[in-house]
């Protein structure tokens, strides 16, 4: 029995180091693309060219515009109009009364589509949805053979994955926000959830949770402006002294700056914070 027991907790043990490996594995091939001489992308020969064809096109579309801009004032050279009193003599009904019922017909459809997008329902059940995770987790653990990393509840960080934290370090870790407003429309645009990580830098994050709240003196983040926004990769913002983010007061009383506390954490995951 003691043999079986010891068995299973180092197959445990080799799974779990061999998941540690898949997850933190790095490229053993360079895939990065080759840098390229200027003279491949930069050819002034072909930049002249398609400098001299957008001028031809701008005075071609030039010339367009003020022709239709002439027929429109002077009714062109030949006057295709027909008058009310011929009309009156050759009876021409209008379509008038098709157009109307055309644009309320339109006009309904439009009501209807835009009521759809208004109040939007999903279209998969919720707990449709959560029967078909449990059947399928159920699935999982009968074909697995290590059905107990699947019991236990796990969370992936891969801050912690990828950094060289002391053995006899416990995570600990507190939740703040931020609220995001949109200045030029006045409304509220989201609420950002930030995750710190106390145990591993206490001052640093303790210094941060009270600057994301609102003080007295006003040393926090209130009206703090975002300047820079990379869609996908990354945005930049001010801080509480300079709207540059180039600031490094402290909110901690008798402190004006203090030095980094340790870099083993590291910016490699997406939607990571540094301040």
């Amino acid at each position: 029995m003691q043999n079986k027991l010891t068995r299973k907790v180092s197959w445990e043990d080799m799974y779990r180091k061999h998941r540690n490996k898949i997850r933190s594995a790095k490229p053993k091939v360079d895939n990065k693309p080759p840098l390229l001489e200027i003279t491949a992308y930069y050819k002034p020969g072909t930049i002249e060219a398609n400098t001299a064809r957008l001028a031809q096109i701008e005075e071609d579309n030039f010339k367009l515009i003020r022709n239709i801009n002439i027929i429109y004032r002077t009714k062109g050279k030949t006057d295709c109009f027909r008058s009310a009193a011929s009309n009156e003599k050759i009876k021409v009904k209008g379509n008038d009364d098709n157009m109307i019922k055309l644009n309320q017909k339109k006009f309904k459809e439009n009501v209807a589509f835009l009521d759809k997008l208004v109040h939007v329902k999903p279209q998969v059940d919720f707990n449709e949805m959560e029967e078909h995770y449990k059947n399928h987790l159920k699935l999982i653990m009968f074909m697995t053979n290590f059905p107990e990393s699947y019991k236990k509840k796990k969370h992936y960080d891969p801050l912690i994955a990828t950094a060289e934290l002391p053995k006899n370090i416990q995570i600990k870790k507190s939740k703040c926000f931020l609220d995001v407003h949109n200045v030029t429309e006045n409304r509220l645009l989201g609420r950002m959830m930030i995750e710190v990580y106390d145990s591993i830098v206490p001052k640093t994050a303790g210094n941060f949770k009270m600057l994301c709240q609102q003080r007295p003196d006003g040393l926090d983040y209130s009206g703090t402006l975002i300047f820079r926004i990379v869609p996908g990769l990354f945005c930049l913002a001010g801080d509480v002294e300079y709207s540059i983010g180039l600031g490094g007061i402290s909110a901690i009383n008798g402190e004006q700056y203090f030095d980094d506390e340790n870099y083993l954490l590291g910016h490699n995951a997406p939607g990571t914070v540094i301040t």
